[in-house]
């Protein structure tokens, strides 16, 4: 009696933990979104005020960090819960492997519809990001958050017994940045009103930032001419002009959220947001001259402005929190499954993050893990370990490696690895465990 008792309340804890009825779901990936230039996450310009006002019914993630430098690696992992040691996706030779399970596979099984629109190349079908999709818009077509809009109320309008899965990757603030793009009154916000330098010049040209960089131009144009060469030097040395390059970047963040309070109008409109979890994210930062990088910095920088991405989450019945612990992007796919009420796959390397969502402390010492990979030379790695001060990175093939203290010097320009001997060797230490752990050729 007593076994069949306790295997009543067992069910009938299971059923409170799932939802009444399928959740569906709406993830916005937003291409190239810094959480630091984001007014939600205390930046001083008021770039999202709208989404200011919604996150206040959310659980927005302070310290989120992705874990690749660029698209292709870093959506990898958020649909595999996998590392991109796992998943090896970390250049254009490379895809998802069959072996793994991609979120909206799980979600396909469970019965749901799903879709995808996609802009940007590096999330096409052949790297495998199509899989579990009925439907998959993908290309190389930088569209922006209200251009998809109409598409996304056309799909979600198609009456249809299933709960849906619905994954849109906007590319509003991602470079080359059209600077006639936006209507007038959402330019220059923020720019010097008298600047008159070179940046506009270049803002909407990759082979521009590929020259501020000195990647390999390839496809994208001749070696810079002396002329050019000095133009661009001339650039990478004036403040002013990195400040414009900023403020056109934060004018296209506003204009994303605008275009995401739009959004949620039409969806509550709808009576969609009832039972609906959307998730906001974004695959990695963009920089403004930090270590002498720009945009993604050869896809080789490991600065928190590539890698401290946003991530808020809003599920219905589910109050609002705010949580500041580290957490990773490979904490996403766990979380929605666990809150969608569907089994989580046991290879997947995430945690979930529901418990930090109802008021966890969570883990004071969780330590949060990256890697880039050079565009220019992708025999090259750079990885590093982090936790709330400190940051180990570690060069691959060695031997250079680097500390920053974080609570001291955030823009991380100063190695103090030769004066913290233990930190580094501890932080050495956890780095090389996860890769050992984490890479199949290493186990």
């Amino acid at each position: 009696m007593i076994t069949i008792l306790l295997a009543l309340l067992g069910l009938a804890s299971a059923a409170q933990a799932a939802p009444a009825k399928p959740l569906n779901v709406i993830i916005i990936g937003a291409d190239t979104l810094r959480a630091d230039h984001l007014s939600l996450y205390g930046y001083s310009r008021p770039t999202t005020p709208n989404l200011d006002r919604l996150a206040a019914k959310a659980a927005v993630f302070d310290w989120a960090f992705a874990q690749g430098s660029y698209t292709l690696p870093s959506f990898a992992s958020f649909f595999t819960s996998l590392y991109p040691e796992q998943h090896q996706a970390t250049n254009r030779r490379g895809r998802i492997p069959d072996s793994a399970t991609t979120l909206a596979e799980i979600f396909s099984r469970a019965g749901y519809r799903t879709a995808g629109l996609t802009g940007g190349p590096n999330v096409n079908s052949q790297y495998g990001f199509g899989r579990g999709f009925d439907s998959y818009l993908g290309g190389d077509l930088p569209r922006q958050l209200d251009a998809y809009i109409p598409v996304m109320l056309e799909w979600l309008d198609k009456k249809s017994a299933k709960p849906f899965f619905l994954f849109v990757q906007p590319q509003d603030v991602h470079p080359p940045f059209d600077l006639l793009d936006l209507p007038p009154s959402e330019r220059n916000r923020w720019a010097d009103a008298d600047y008159d330098g070179a940046m506009d010049k270049f803002l909407g040209s990759f082979y521009f930032y590929r020259a501020l960089n000195g990647e390999p131009y390839n496809a994208y144009g001749p070696v810079p001419s002396a002329d050019l060469k000095k133009e661009l030097d001339a650039v990478r040395g004036d403040p002013r002009a990195l400040r414009r390059m900023a403020s056109v970047y934060d004018d296209r963040v506003a204009h994303l959220d605008r275009s995401l309070a739009t959004l949620w109008k039409e969806l509550e409109r709808r009576g969609a947001l009832e039972n609906t979890m959307i998730v906001l994210m974004s695959d990695h930062g963009t920089l403004f001259g930090e270590g002498g990088d720009f945009t993604h910095g050869n896809h080789f920088s490991t600065r928190d402005g590539i890698f401290h991405v946003a991530l808020v989450i809003w599920a219905p019945g589910r109050p609002p929190a705010r949580v500041r612990s580290l957490v990773e992007l490979v904490d996403a796919a766990p979380t929605m499954l666990e809150l969608a009420g569907l089994p989580v796959p046991a290879a997947f390397a995430g945690r979930s993050l529901v418990p930090l969502m109802k008021g966890g402390k969570g883990d004071a010492g969780r330590l949060v893990f990256g890697s880039a990979t050079s565009s220019a030379n992708e025999a090259l790695a750079r990885r590093f370990v982090r936790d709330a001060r400190w940051k180990f990175v570690s060069d691959d093939p060695g031997p250079k490696t680097a500390l920053y203290d974080l609570a001291a010097d955030p823009a991380e320009e100063k190695d103090v690895s030769a004066a913290n001997p233990e930190v580094s060797r501890r932080l050495a230490g956890e780095l090389s465990r996860h890769l050992l752990k984490r890479t199949p050729q290493a186990r």
